[in-house]
C-alpha cells in the first residue's frame, strides 16, 4: 500500500508539471495576443505586462495575466480610459543574469505608458529597476518580497501584500492555535520565500517563541528527503514551510516517505495556494492552512464567473483576484486623472479606500515607501479539495 501511495504522489507530480506547462501553453488570447510588436499610439493606452510565461513560476504567472487581462476586458468594455482602449503587452518575466537589461529592451521595444508586474519577487526586483531607469510607473500587483519597495524608488508602487503580512498570519495562527508545541521552519532561499522565513523569524524573536529547528534549501533543490528526514527526527510538531513554485509536492513526497506527520502544516507560498496542488496531493493535503491573499471571497463571485467564462475553468489560485484588483485600481485611478500616465503615481499616492472597500476586502493607502498598507493576508486551509477563509 505504501509503495502504492508513493507512486501516485510521483505520478501526480508528473501530472501537475504537466498540466502547469499546458496551463501556459493553451491560453493563446493571453502569451500569443502579444506576438507583434506592440508601437505607441495615441489612441490607446499602451500596458506593459511582465509576468512569468516560462521557468518554475510560469504557473502563477498565467494566472497573475489572467486577473490582469480580465480587468482589462472590464475597463475597455466600459469605454476604456477616457475613451482610449487599454492595450496589453505582454513579456515573460524569467530571472537571468540579464533580466535588468531585459526588461530595459522591452520598455524601449514596447513604449508602455506604464507596467504591471510581475507574480515573481525574482524578477521584480530587475524589472522595476529597469522601470526606474526608463522614468515609467511600475505598479508591483503580486510579487511579495519586503525589500521590493525598500529601495527608494520614485516610480514603483505595490498594490499587494508583503511577506511581513503573511509571515504575521502564519505565526500568530500557530501560537494561538499550537502554544506549547515544537515549531519548525523549512523555507526555500528565494526572494520571496526566504523574506518569509526571516520575518517569520523576526516575530518568533521578538515573541520570544523558540523554534526547534530551521533548514533552509536552494531554490532549485531535486530532493527534500534529508531536511524532512531531520525535521521528523527533531520532533517538529508544527511546521511552517515557505516554498517555492515546486517545493510543495516534494515536501509532501518527503514527508509520506520519512514518516513525517506533524500536527499542523502552514504553507506560505503560492504553491499551497494552488488548486492544482490540492489535486495533485490528495486527501493528504486536506487540513493544511495557508497564509495567503484573500481567496474570491463573495464580493468577488462576479469576478470568479468572468474568469469562468473567459478561460473555461475555475480560478486556480488567489492571485488571478490579486492581480484584478490591483490592475483595476490602476486604470481607475488612470482615469479619474485624466489618462494622463504623468499624473498616475501621484494620484495613487493621494488615494485612501478603507479595508472592506475591494473585491478581496482590501482597501488602498500607500506609505513613503510605496507599499499598500490596507492589502493583508488571511488564514486558510484546505478542506476536501476546496480552499476555505478562516478569518
Amino acid at each position: 500500500m505504501a509503495r502504492a501511495v508513493s507512486r501516485r504522489m510521483k505520478q501526480s507530480r508528473r501530472k501537475f508539471m504537466t498540466a502547469g506547462a499546458a496551463a501556459v501553453a493553451v491560453p493563446s488570447n493571453a502569451w500569443a495576443a502579444d506576438s507583434k510588436p506592440v508601437v505607441a499610439a495615441p489612441g490607446v493606452v499602451t500596458v506593459g505586462a511582465l509576468f512569468a510565461a516560462s521557468g518554475p513560476d510560469s504557473v502563477m504567472g498565467d494566472e497573475c495575466l489572467r486577473g490582469v487581462q480580465l480587468a482589462v476586458a472590464d475597463v475597455n468594455a466600459s469605454g476604456g480610459i477616457k475613451g482610449k482602449p487599454i492595450v496589453l503587452a505582454v513579456g515573460d518575466a524569467f530571472e537571468t543574469a540579464q533580466s535588468t537589461a531585459m526588461a530595459g529592451a522591452f520598455i524601449a521595444a514596447k513604449h508602455p505608458d506604464l507596467m504591471l508586474g510581475t507574480g515573481s519577487s525574482n524578477f521584480s526586483y530587475p524589472g522595476s529597476a529597469a522601470a526606474e531607469l526608463a522614468q515609467v510607473p511600475y505598479i508591483e500587483v503580486s510579487a511579495a518580497a519586503d525589500g521590493i519597495t525598500g529601495r527608494g524608488f520614485k516610480y514603483l508602487l505595490r498594490s499587494g501584500l508583503t511577506t511581513s503580512m503573511v509571515a504575521q498570519v502564519a505565526t500568530a495562527a500557530i501560537a494561538a492555535r499550537y502554544a506549547g508545541k515544537k515549531v519548525g521552519l523549512l523555507f526555500n532561499t528565494g526572494a520571496t520565500a526566504g523574506a518569509i522565513a526571516g520575518a517569520a523569524l523576526a516575530q518568533w524573536q521578538q515573541n520570544h517563541t523558540p523554534v526547534e529547528l530551521m533548514i533552509g534549501y536552494p531554490e532549485d533543490v531535486a530532493d527534500l528527503h534529508d531536511p524532512v528526514g531531520r525535521l521528523q527526527r527533531a520532533g517538529v510538531e508544527v511546521l511552517l514551510h515557505a516554498a517555492g513554485p515546486d517545493d510543495v509536492l516534494q515536501m509532501f513526497q518527503a514527508g509520506h516517505d520519512v514518516g513525517f506527520k506533524p500536527a499542523a502544516i502552514f504553507g506560505c507560498s503560492d504553491g499551497y495556494g494552488l488548486r492544482e496542488t490540492a489535486q495533485a496531493i490528495g486527501p493528504a493535503f486536506d487540513g493544511t492552512f495557508v497564509s495567503a491573499a484573500p481567496f474570491y471571497p463573495a464580493r468577488a463571485q462576479y469576478i470568479a464567473d468572468a474568469y469562468m467564462a473567459q478561460f473555461g475553468m475555475a480560478p486556480r489560485s488567489a492571485e488571478s483576484l490579486t492581480s484584478y484588483v490591483g490592475a483595476k485600481l490602476v486604470f481607475d485611478v488612470l482615469n479619474q486623472s485624466g489618462g494622463d500616465s504623468a499624473k498616475l503615481l501621484d494620484a495613487l499616492r493621494k488615494t485612501s479606500i478603507p479595508q472592506g472597500t475591494l473585491a478581496n476586502g482590501w482597501g488602498v493607502m500607500f506609505d513613503k515607501t510605496g507599499q499598500n498598507t490596507r492589502a493583508f493576508a488571511n488564514l486558510q486551509q484546505w478542506r476536501g479539495q476546496t480552499l476555505t477563509s478562516l478569518a
